[in-house]
Protein backbone atom coordinates (compact mmCIF):
# COMPACT_ATOMS: atom_id res chain seq x y z
CA UNK A 1 0.00 0.00 0.00
CA UNK A 2 1.41 3.36 -0.95
CA UNK A 3 2.04 5.83 2.10
CA UNK A 4 4.19 8.94 2.88
CA UNK A 5 6.18 7.62 6.20
CA UNK A 6 8.81 9.26 8.48
CA UNK A 7 12.51 7.39 8.14
CA UNK A 8 15.63 8.20 9.49
CA UNK A 9 14.98 11.36 10.15
CA UNK A 10 13.45 12.39 6.70
CA UNK A 11 9.86 12.17 4.87
CA UNK A 12 10.04 9.29 2.29
CA UNK A 13 7.35 7.85 -0.10
CA UNK A 14 6.79 4.28 0.21
CA UNK A 15 4.96 2.91 -2.87
CA UNK A 16 4.55 -0.29 -5.29
CA UNK A 17 5.95 0.03 -8.90
CA UNK A 18 4.05 -0.94 -12.10
CA UNK A 19 6.46 -3.83 -11.53
CA UNK A 20 5.31 -4.73 -7.95
CA UNK A 21 8.76 -4.03 -6.87
CA UNK A 22 8.54 -1.98 -3.26
CA UNK A 23 9.89 1.65 -3.32
CA UNK A 24 11.17 4.31 -0.94
CA UNK A 25 11.66 7.64 -2.59
CA UNK A 26 12.80 11.01 -0.60
CA UNK A 27 11.95 14.09 -2.26
CA UNK A 28 14.92 15.86 -3.85
CA UNK A 29 15.92 19.57 -2.55
CA UNK A 30 16.28 21.72 0.14
CA UNK A 31 13.41 21.99 2.61
CA UNK A 32 13.55 24.53 5.88
CA UNK A 33 11.68 22.50 7.80
CA UNK A 34 10.30 18.91 8.41
CA UNK A 35 6.71 20.42 7.30
CA UNK A 36 7.99 21.55 3.88
CA UNK A 37 9.39 17.67 3.26
CA UNK A 38 6.43 16.12 4.19
CA UNK A 39 4.59 18.23 1.94
CA UNK A 40 6.58 17.49 -0.57
CA UNK A 41 6.96 14.08 0.09
CA UNK A 42 3.01 14.11 -0.54
CA UNK A 43 3.09 15.67 -3.89
CA UNK A 44 5.67 12.61 -4.69
CA UNK A 45 3.64 10.10 -3.81
CA UNK A 46 0.63 11.36 -5.56
CA UNK A 47 3.07 11.69 -8.41
CA UNK A 48 4.45 8.29 -8.20
CA UNK A 49 0.20 6.71 -8.01
CA UNK A 50 -0.74 8.60 -10.92
CA UNK A 51 2.19 6.61 -12.92
CA UNK A 52 1.44 3.37 -11.81
CA UNK A 53 -2.47 4.03 -12.24
CA UNK A 54 -1.37 4.97 -15.60
CA UNK A 55 0.91 2.40 -16.56
CA UNK A 56 4.04 4.58 -16.59
CA UNK A 57 7.73 2.80 -16.22
CA UNK A 58 9.80 4.73 -13.52
CA UNK A 59 13.30 4.13 -14.70
CA UNK A 60 16.01 4.07 -12.57
CA UNK A 61 16.35 7.77 -10.35
CA UNK A 62 13.89 9.49 -12.65
CA UNK A 63 15.97 12.37 -12.82
CA UNK A 64 15.92 14.60 -16.07
CA UNK A 65 19.83 13.77 -17.03
CA UNK A 66 18.87 10.18 -17.41
CA UNK A 67 16.44 10.82 -19.50
CA UNK A 68 18.33 13.16 -21.53
CA UNK A 69 21.52 10.48 -21.93
CA UNK A 70 19.38 8.01 -23.14
CA UNK A 71 17.44 10.05 -25.44
CA UNK A 72 20.71 10.80 -27.03
CA UNK A 73 22.09 7.68 -27.31
CA UNK A 74 18.84 6.64 -28.94
CA UNK A 75 19.79 8.69 -31.66
CA UNK A 76 21.72 6.35 -33.73
CA UNK A 77 20.72 8.30 -37.52
CA UNK A 78 22.02 11.15 -36.62
CA UNK A 79 24.38 13.39 -38.11
CA UNK A 80 27.90 13.75 -36.45
CA UNK A 81 27.83 17.87 -36.14
CA UNK A 82 23.58 17.27 -35.35
CA UNK A 83 25.12 15.28 -32.14
CA UNK A 84 27.35 17.53 -31.06
CA UNK A 85 24.86 20.00 -31.44
CA UNK A 86 22.27 18.25 -29.03
CA UNK A 87 25.10 17.47 -26.50
CA UNK A 88 26.51 21.06 -26.61
CA UNK A 89 22.95 22.26 -25.15
CA UNK A 90 22.39 19.36 -23.04
CA UNK A 91 25.88 19.62 -21.43
CA UNK A 92 25.90 23.49 -21.47
CA UNK A 93 22.47 24.66 -20.46
CA UNK A 94 20.02 21.77 -19.73
CA UNK A 95 21.59 19.06 -17.27
CA UNK A 96 23.21 22.02 -15.54
CA UNK A 97 19.59 23.60 -14.92
CA UNK A 98 17.30 19.95 -14.60
CA UNK A 99 20.17 17.76 -14.29
CA UNK A 100 19.41 16.13 -10.40
CA UNK A 101 15.14 17.41 -11.05
CA UNK A 102 13.02 14.53 -11.22
CA UNK A 103 11.74 13.87 -14.70
CA UNK A 104 7.90 13.63 -13.59
CA UNK A 105 7.82 16.61 -11.14
CA UNK A 106 9.49 19.09 -14.02
CA UNK A 107 6.41 21.68 -14.62
CA UNK A 108 5.57 24.04 -16.77
CA UNK A 109 6.00 26.57 -14.64
CA UNK A 110 9.80 25.02 -14.15
CA UNK A 111 10.80 25.80 -17.97
CA UNK A 112 8.91 29.16 -18.21
CA UNK A 113 11.50 30.47 -15.31
CA UNK A 114 14.67 28.54 -17.23
CA UNK A 115 13.57 30.52 -20.49
CA UNK A 116 13.28 34.01 -18.20
CA UNK A 117 16.72 33.42 -16.41
CA UNK A 118 18.59 32.73 -19.41
CA UNK A 119 16.68 35.74 -21.19
CA UNK A 120 18.56 38.15 -18.22
CA UNK A 121 21.73 36.17 -17.83
CA UNK A 122 23.31 33.20 -16.80
CA UNK A 123 21.79 30.83 -13.66
CA UNK A 124 24.68 30.06 -11.56
CA UNK A 125 24.14 26.22 -12.03
CA UNK A 126 25.02 27.02 -15.41
CA UNK A 127 27.76 29.44 -14.88
CA UNK A 128 28.98 26.73 -12.86
CA UNK A 129 29.16 24.07 -15.22
CA UNK A 130 30.81 26.60 -17.72
CA UNK A 131 33.92 27.42 -14.79
CA UNK A 132 34.06 23.66 -14.70
CA UNK A 133 34.44 22.86 -18.39
CA UNK A 134 36.76 25.33 -19.27
CA UNK A 135 38.65 25.21 -16.42
CA UNK A 136 38.63 20.71 -17.85
CA UNK A 137 39.66 21.85 -21.73
CA UNK A 138 42.30 24.76 -19.79
CA UNK A 139 44.14 22.70 -16.75
CA UNK A 140 46.52 25.70 -17.01
CA UNK A 141 43.54 28.57 -16.56
CA UNK A 142 43.00 30.09 -13.66
CA UNK A 143 39.63 29.98 -12.09
CA UNK A 144 39.29 33.45 -11.81
CA UNK A 145 39.66 34.28 -15.28
CA UNK A 146 37.37 31.45 -15.57
CA UNK A 147 34.74 33.16 -13.63
CA UNK A 148 35.51 36.41 -15.57
CA UNK A 149 34.94 34.96 -18.84
CA UNK A 150 31.95 33.30 -18.35
CA UNK A 151 30.22 36.76 -17.08
CA UNK A 152 30.67 38.08 -20.12
CA UNK A 153 29.16 35.26 -22.18
CA UNK A 154 25.56 36.34 -22.86
CA UNK A 155 22.81 33.48 -24.45
CA UNK A 156 21.34 34.64 -27.72
CA UNK A 157 17.37 34.24 -27.94
CA UNK A 158 18.18 31.65 -31.01
CA UNK A 159 20.29 29.10 -28.32
CA UNK A 160 17.70 29.75 -26.22
CA UNK A 161 15.13 28.59 -28.12
CA UNK A 162 17.37 25.68 -29.37
CA UNK A 163 17.76 24.49 -25.84
CA UNK A 164 13.80 24.45 -25.54
CA UNK A 165 13.11 22.25 -28.81
CA UNK A 166 15.74 19.99 -27.15
CA UNK A 167 14.36 20.12 -23.96
CA UNK A 168 10.61 19.15 -25.43
CA UNK A 169 12.17 16.08 -27.82
CA UNK A 170 13.86 14.68 -24.18
CA UNK A 171 10.00 14.85 -22.87
CA UNK A 172 8.57 13.46 -26.02
CA UNK A 173 10.94 10.38 -26.00
CA UNK A 174 10.00 10.45 -22.48
CA UNK A 175 6.65 10.01 -23.13
CA UNK A 176 7.55 7.10 -26.07
CA UNK A 177 8.85 4.98 -23.26
CA UNK A 178 6.17 5.95 -20.53
CA UNK A 179 8.20 7.73 -17.54
CA UNK A 180 5.79 10.76 -18.15
CA UNK A 181 2.11 11.31 -19.09
CA UNK A 182 2.97 14.38 -20.79
CA UNK A 183 5.56 16.96 -22.17
CA UNK A 184 5.33 20.31 -20.49
CA UNK A 185 7.73 22.36 -23.10
CA UNK A 186 4.84 21.91 -25.66
CA UNK A 187 2.92 24.24 -24.03
CA UNK A 188 6.02 26.92 -23.47
CA UNK A 189 6.08 29.80 -25.74
CA UNK A 190 9.66 30.45 -27.52
CA UNK A 191 11.77 33.35 -26.52
CA UNK A 192 11.47 36.84 -28.06
CA UNK A 193 14.61 39.15 -28.71
CA UNK A 194 14.23 42.28 -26.25
CA UNK A 195 15.67 44.47 -28.10
CA UNK A 196 14.13 46.47 -30.27
CA UNK A 197 13.58 45.71 -34.32
CA UNK A 198 16.40 47.91 -35.69
CA UNK A 199 19.10 46.35 -33.11
CA UNK A 200 18.54 42.63 -34.30
CA UNK A 201 20.65 40.94 -36.41
CA UNK A 202 19.74 39.83 -39.76
CA UNK A 203 18.48 36.32 -39.91
CA UNK A 204 19.65 36.59 -43.99
CA UNK A 205 21.86 39.28 -45.06
CA UNK A 206 22.15 38.80 -49.21
CA UNK A 207 24.53 40.50 -51.37
CA UNK A 208 23.78 43.04 -54.53
CA UNK A 209 24.96 41.85 -57.78
CA UNK A 210 27.87 45.12 -57.73
CA UNK A 211 28.98 43.33 -54.14
CA UNK A 212 29.13 39.52 -55.68
CA UNK A 213 30.64 41.49 -58.66
CA UNK A 214 33.61 42.95 -55.93
CA UNK A 215 33.62 39.83 -53.29
CA UNK A 216 34.83 37.74 -56.59
CA UNK A 217 37.13 40.34 -57.78
CA UNK A 218 38.69 40.34 -53.80
CA UNK A 219 39.20 36.53 -53.88
CA UNK A 220 42.12 34.91 -54.06
CA UNK A 221 42.93 32.82 -57.04
CA UNK A 222 44.90 29.71 -57.89
CA UNK A 223 48.54 30.66 -57.61
CA UNK A 224 51.70 28.29 -58.20
CA UNK A 225 55.15 28.43 -57.37
CA UNK A 226 58.13 26.88 -58.79
CA UNK A 227 55.75 24.53 -60.58
CA UNK A 228 53.74 24.03 -56.58
CA UNK A 229 50.44 25.47 -55.79
CA UNK A 230 50.36 27.63 -53.22
CA UNK A 231 47.44 29.13 -52.74
CA UNK A 232 43.41 27.72 -53.08
CA UNK A 233 41.28 28.96 -55.89
CA UNK A 234 39.29 30.94 -53.63
CA UNK A 235 37.33 32.90 -56.08
CA UNK A 236 36.33 29.87 -58.31
CA UNK A 237 35.00 28.19 -55.10
CA UNK A 238 33.20 31.55 -54.06
CA UNK A 239 31.77 31.85 -56.99
CA UNK A 240 30.55 28.20 -57.37
CA UNK A 241 28.59 29.10 -54.66
CA UNK A 242 26.77 32.23 -55.19
CA UNK A 243 25.71 30.67 -58.53
CA UNK A 244 24.90 27.18 -57.52
CA UNK A 245 22.96 28.24 -54.36
CA UNK A 246 24.85 25.25 -52.79
CA UNK A 247 25.42 24.55 -49.34
CA UNK A 248 29.20 24.91 -48.16
CA UNK A 249 29.34 21.08 -47.03
CA UNK A 250 27.76 20.18 -50.42
CA UNK A 251 30.47 22.28 -52.25
CA UNK A 252 33.20 20.97 -50.08
CA UNK A 253 31.75 17.02 -50.63
CA UNK A 254 31.56 17.55 -54.48
CA UNK A 255 33.68 15.69 -56.91
CA UNK A 256 34.69 15.75 -60.05
CA UNK A 257 32.74 12.79 -61.17
CA UNK A 258 29.58 15.23 -59.92
CA UNK A 259 29.57 17.58 -62.89
CA UNK A 260 28.29 16.59 -66.34
CA UNK A 261 30.54 18.33 -69.21
CA UNK A 262 27.72 18.21 -72.04
CA UNK A 263 24.77 19.36 -70.27
CA UNK A 264 26.68 21.58 -68.09
CA UNK A 265 25.05 20.59 -65.29
CA UNK A 266 26.41 19.88 -61.17
CA UNK A 267 24.65 17.41 -59.60
CA UNK A 268 24.57 17.24 -55.86
CA UNK A 269 25.06 13.57 -54.57
CA UNK A 270 27.15 13.93 -51.42
CA UNK A 271 28.69 16.35 -48.95
CA UNK A 272 31.27 17.02 -46.08
CA UNK A 273 30.92 17.94 -42.88
CA UNK A 274 32.71 17.68 -39.16
CA UNK A 275 35.48 15.45 -40.68
CA UNK A 276 33.03 12.92 -42.57
CA UNK A 277 31.59 12.23 -46.13
CA UNK A 278 27.06 11.95 -46.11
CA UNK A 279 24.45 12.28 -48.19
CA UNK A 280 22.99 15.61 -48.90
CA UNK A 281 20.72 16.97 -46.05
CA UNK A 282 17.48 15.68 -47.42
CA UNK A 283 15.64 13.45 -50.41
CA UNK A 284 15.56 16.88 -52.55
CA UNK A 285 18.86 17.71 -52.01
CA UNK A 286 19.76 15.54 -54.27
CA UNK A 287 19.22 18.18 -57.14
CA UNK A 288 21.09 18.87 -61.10
CA UNK A 289 22.28 22.59 -61.20
CA UNK A 290 22.88 24.27 -63.95
CA UNK A 291 26.39 25.91 -64.41
CA UNK A 292 26.66 29.47 -66.17
CA UNK A 293 29.29 29.32 -68.95
CA UNK A 294 31.71 31.41 -67.56
CA UNK A 295 31.54 28.84 -64.52
CA UNK A 296 32.32 25.81 -66.56
CA UNK A 297 35.19 27.34 -68.03
CA UNK A 298 36.89 28.30 -65.28
CA UNK A 299 36.58 25.16 -63.93
CA UNK A 300 37.57 23.24 -66.71
CA UNK A 301 41.23 25.51 -66.39
CA UNK A 302 40.82 25.08 -62.37
CA UNK A 303 40.99 21.06 -63.39
CA UNK A 304 44.65 20.84 -64.88
CA UNK A 305 46.04 22.61 -61.27
CA UNK A 306 43.47 21.11 -58.78
CA UNK A 307 45.93 18.80 -56.53
CA UNK A 308 45.34 15.08 -57.18
CA UNK A 309 42.58 13.79 -54.40
CA UNK A 310 41.23 10.55 -53.40
CA UNK A 311 37.84 11.26 -53.38
CA UNK A 312 38.20 13.42 -56.28
CA UNK A 313 37.28 16.56 -55.13
CA UNK A 314 37.11 20.05 -56.87
CA UNK A 315 38.20 22.47 -54.22
CA UNK A 316 40.21 19.91 -51.63
CA UNK A 317 42.94 21.81 -50.35
CA UNK A 318 46.85 22.16 -51.04
CA UNK A 319 47.75 18.49 -49.98
CA UNK A 320 44.36 17.09 -51.89
CA UNK A 321 42.84 15.86 -48.42
CA UNK A 322 39.27 17.39 -47.80
CA UNK A 323 39.18 21.08 -47.31
CA UNK A 324 38.05 22.71 -43.29
CA UNK A 325 35.58 25.15 -43.12
CA UNK A 326 37.39 27.05 -40.87
CA UNK A 327 40.01 27.35 -42.97
CA UNK A 328 37.67 28.51 -46.02
CA UNK A 329 36.45 31.08 -43.56
CA UNK A 330 39.28 32.22 -42.27
CA UNK A 331 42.28 32.25 -45.54
CA UNK A 332 39.14 32.54 -48.37
CA UNK A 333 36.30 34.07 -47.36
CA UNK A 334 36.28 36.44 -44.72
CA UNK A 335 39.45 37.86 -45.81
CA UNK A 336 38.05 38.23 -49.34
CA UNK A 337 35.22 40.41 -47.25
CA UNK A 338 38.01 42.94 -45.94
CA UNK A 339 39.55 43.48 -49.37
CA UNK A 340 36.25 44.20 -50.74
CA UNK A 341 35.31 46.32 -48.34
CA UNK A 342 31.95 44.38 -47.51
CA UNK A 343 30.82 43.46 -44.03
CA UNK A 344 30.94 40.60 -42.48
CA UNK A 345 27.78 38.27 -42.95
CA UNK A 346 28.06 33.99 -43.18
CA UNK A 347 29.27 31.93 -45.54
CA UNK A 348 25.44 30.84 -45.77
CA UNK A 349 24.39 33.94 -47.12
CA UNK A 350 25.52 33.12 -49.87
CA UNK A 351 23.07 30.63 -50.52
CA UNK A 352 20.41 33.49 -49.75
CA UNK A 353 21.80 35.74 -52.23
CA UNK A 354 21.56 33.13 -54.86
CA UNK A 355 17.99 32.68 -54.25
CA UNK A 356 17.40 36.27 -53.81
CA UNK A 357 18.92 37.14 -57.39
CA UNK A 358 17.19 34.34 -58.98
CA UNK A 359 13.88 35.72 -57.67
CA UNK A 360 15.08 39.22 -58.26
CA UNK A 361 15.13 38.05 -61.64
CA UNK A 362 11.56 36.80 -62.16
CA UNK A 363 12.34 33.17 -61.53
CA UNK A 364 9.49 30.55 -60.76
CA UNK A 365 9.65 30.00 -57.20
CA UNK A 366 8.67 26.55 -57.91
CA UNK A 367 11.93 26.28 -60.12
CA UNK A 368 13.92 28.49 -57.05
CA UNK A 369 12.84 25.34 -54.50
CA UNK A 370 13.88 23.08 -56.93
CA UNK A 371 17.31 24.29 -57.37
CA UNK A 372 17.66 25.27 -53.79
CA UNK A 373 16.95 21.51 -52.51
CA UNK A 374 13.61 22.66 -50.11
CA UNK A 375 11.41 19.90 -48.96
CA UNK A 376 8.58 21.67 -50.50
CA UNK A 377 8.22 25.23 -52.52
CA UNK A 378 6.06 26.87 -49.61
CA UNK A 379 9.18 27.15 -47.72
CA UNK A 380 10.85 29.00 -50.26
CA UNK A 381 7.81 31.61 -50.67
CA UNK A 382 7.85 31.97 -46.95
CA UNK A 383 11.34 32.36 -46.50
CA UNK A 384 12.13 34.85 -49.76
CA UNK A 385 8.56 36.37 -50.04
CA UNK A 386 9.60 39.84 -49.38
CA UNK A 387 12.52 39.82 -51.86
CA UNK A 388 9.64 38.92 -54.38
CA UNK A 389 9.40 41.81 -57.00
CA UNK A 390 6.24 43.88 -56.68
CA UNK A 391 3.96 46.49 -58.72
CA UNK A 392 3.26 49.73 -57.19
CA UNK A 393 -0.64 49.12 -56.10
CA UNK A 394 -3.15 51.94 -57.04
CA UNK A 395 -5.13 51.14 -53.92
CA UNK A 396 -3.82 54.21 -52.58
CA UNK A 397 -5.16 55.79 -55.86
CA UNK A 398 -8.26 55.11 -55.93
CA UNK A 399 -9.14 56.15 -52.28
CA UNK A 400 -7.48 59.80 -52.83
CA UNK A 401 -9.53 59.77 -56.72
CA UNK A 402 -12.78 59.03 -54.34
CA UNK A 403 -11.91 61.74 -51.77
CA UNK A 404 -10.80 64.27 -54.47
CA UNK A 405 -12.25 63.64 -57.86
CA UNK A 406 -10.82 65.08 -60.92
CA UNK A 407 -8.61 67.52 -59.45
CA UNK A 408 -6.36 64.19 -57.93
CA UNK A 409 -6.43 62.93 -61.55
CA UNK A 410 -4.99 66.06 -62.40
CA UNK A 411 -2.15 66.22 -59.97
CA UNK A 412 -1.17 62.44 -60.85
CA UNK A 413 -0.81 63.01 -64.30
CA UNK A 414 1.31 66.43 -63.84
CA UNK A 415 3.51 63.98 -61.34
CA UNK A 416 4.10 61.26 -63.98
CA UNK A 417 5.04 63.84 -66.25
CA UNK A 418 7.36 65.53 -64.49
CA UNK A 419 8.74 61.80 -63.09
CA UNK A 420 9.02 61.24 -67.02
CA UNK A 421 10.72 64.12 -67.47
CA UNK A 422 13.63 63.56 -64.89
CA UNK A 423 13.86 59.91 -66.00
CA UNK A 424 14.90 61.48 -69.96
CA UNK A 425 17.06 63.98 -68.53
CA UNK A 426 19.18 61.23 -66.61
CA UNK A 427 18.78 58.96 -70.00
CA UNK A 428 20.05 61.89 -71.75
CA UNK A 429 23.19 62.22 -69.20
CA UNK A 430 24.20 58.81 -69.39
CA UNK A 431 24.18 58.92 -73.04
Amino acid sequence: MATVRFSRGHWVADYYDTNKRRRIERPRGHFENLTSELRAAQALLADRVAEVADGLVHEGSGTFEDAAIRWLNSKVAIRPSTRRIYQQLLVGYLIPYFGDRTLRLIRVTDIERFRAELNTGIPDSIRQALNARVMTARPGHAEARAKQRSTRVRISTRSINKALCVLSMVFNYAMRNQWVARNPARYVEPARDPRPLEERPLDMDVLTPAEVAALRDAATTATCRDGKLVTNNYRLLISFAVFTGCRAGEILGAGWNHIDWESGEFRVRRAYREGHFHEPKTRTSYRSIALPGFLLKELGAWRSLCPQSLHDLIFPNLDGRPMSYTNLMARGFHPALKRAGIRRIRFHDLRHTYASLMISNGEDIVRVSRLMGHANASFTFNTYCHMLPRKRDPVGDRLASLVFGNKMETDRDAANRARKSVSENIYESMC
